[in-house]
């Protein structure tokens, strides 16, 4: 609770920032995040030795691009190497990411990185106009089944914030009329969802009779990518905006959509997180050091996504807005002379189509499956037209359509609309 209130304090404070002072600040808490892993955690006193780097030299952006990147396997093996031995250990909570991608990863949290990730939320939560308190639905899954959450503790904390779960994790069209009925007689201010169950959602409630009328206020999407057909089908049915959220079970928030529209920029929560590209292009890997990380460090972390990131962008340097979430960085489909389709392709080649969901899955040997989840008015001339645009942009791999009445989720029950199998 202390370090959550000292991080809304700074960011109320810091709310007037010029990006040069905000730039000033982050620099000065990454070379004391820098000193204090290398003299708390034996993993990064020897990468710092490796690399010939100095924590104790005021070092710049330049000089702090020159750090190796963390991988994911590194997280997974160092073990007790990268945990803290200045936070005790009854106070560290562990978490794990879903492991969509493969192993889920460990990581342990002090009470400093706990109390800043929630007043992250917090903090993006009221400017987008949701105070504490708000009635505010959850259509989620993630780690937490409120099928399985019936405790008091959960029951209490839920009746304080005023907020109620619906199922996630097993929908349906019969399911979803239900949780419409129980929304619509609640009328919550927000409804948070995962993006591909809350355009579910809206595919029921287009064909109510009557227009919907929750959320009053607004919809903030996460855990998957808010695809294009999604956002403008919510917002064609709620009239609603739509805010995209971006963060991960193993870094927290980082970045959000504070202004409701499909081009809008996400803003980072630079005041815990550092983000930066890992290449110069636009399209880059995104790297994050957390700068509250009191209990596991992790420096230029790869998270395992892509962003579209502004024109003068630069590793090392952080940034203070991005352009776009692209998705995955392994969500992209092979080609056989070793070229590649990156994945943010695909949802626009199915945009003009009838398709409520759709998943591209390659196989080791190159072919291809694309699973396709109808809507109605679907005829044999879509079917005709995307398999024609799937051989155009795949040439030369075997592409084969799925028609399915629903699309598999991960563990996480997160849907990856693009998924290889082939590694380069």
């Amino acid at each position: 609770m202390r370090h959550c209130s000292a991080g809304r304090r700074f960011r109320l404070a810091a709310a007037g920032w010029s990006d040069a002072r905000k730039g000033d600040w982050i620099l000065a808490q990454l070379r004391a995040v820098v000193r204090r892993a290398y003299r708390d955690t034996s993993f990064y006193r020897a990468a710092l030795d490796a690399a010939g780097f100095d924590p104790a030299a005021d070092f710049s952006f330049a000089d702090f691009a020159r750090l190796p990147v963390l991988e994911r396997e590194a997280v997974q093996s160092a073990s007790r190497g990268l945990l803290s031995r200045a936070t005790a250990p009854e106070t560290l909570r562990r978490d794990a990411t879903g492991g969509s991608t493969g192993t889920p990863t460990e990581i342990w949290m002090g009470p400093e990185e706990l109390g800043w990730r929630e007043s992250g939320v917090t903090h993006f939560m009221e400017r987008i106009g949701v105070p504490g308190g708000s009635g505010t639905a959850y259509l989620w899954g993630h780690h937490l089944d409120p099928v399985a959450s019936d405790g008091l503790r959960e029951q209490l904390y839920s009746f304080i914030e005023n907020l109620r779960w619906f199922e996630c994790l097993r929908l349906s069209p019969a399911q979803l009329r239900r949780d419409h009925e129980e929304l619509e007689r609640w009328r919550p201010r927000c409804l948070i969802a995962y993006a591909s169950a809350l355009g579910a959602l809206a595919d029921v409630v287009q064909g109510e009779p009557q227009p919907p009328r929750y959320p009053t206020h607004c919809f903030v999407t996460g855990a998957e990518k808010l695809l294009p057909r999604h956002r403008e089908l919510i917002e064609r049915v709620y009239h609603r905006p739509v805010h995209e959220r971006y963060g991960s079970r193993d870094v927290g928030l980082m970045a959000f959509q504070v202004v409701g529209a499909r081009d809008a920029d996400f803003e980072v929560d630079w005041a815990n997180v550092f983000i930066e590209p890992e290449t110069p292009e636009r399209d880059a890997p995104i790297l994050v050091t957390k700068l509250h990380a009191d209990g596991m460090p992790m420096i230029r972390y790869r998270v395992g996504d892509v962003a579209r990131f502004p024109a003068d962008s630069r590793p090392g340097h952080p940034v203070l807005r991005l352009r776009e979430i692209l998705g995955r960085e392994a969500d992209r489909v092979w080609l056989a002379d070793g070229g590649w389709v990156d994945g943010i392709t695909f949802p626009h080649l199915f945009k003009d189509h009838p398709v409520r969901e759709f998943q591209v899955w390659q196989r080791p040997d190159l072919s291809v499956e694309v699973r396709l989840v109808p809507a109605g008015g679907f005829t044999a001339e879509n079917q005709q037209q995307i398999f024609e645009t799937l051989r155009a942009n795949l040439p030369g791999l075997p592409v084969h359509l799925a028609f399915m009445d629903t699309i598999p989720r991960t563990t996480a029950n997160k849907l990856r609309p693009v998924v290889s199998e082939r590694r380069p």
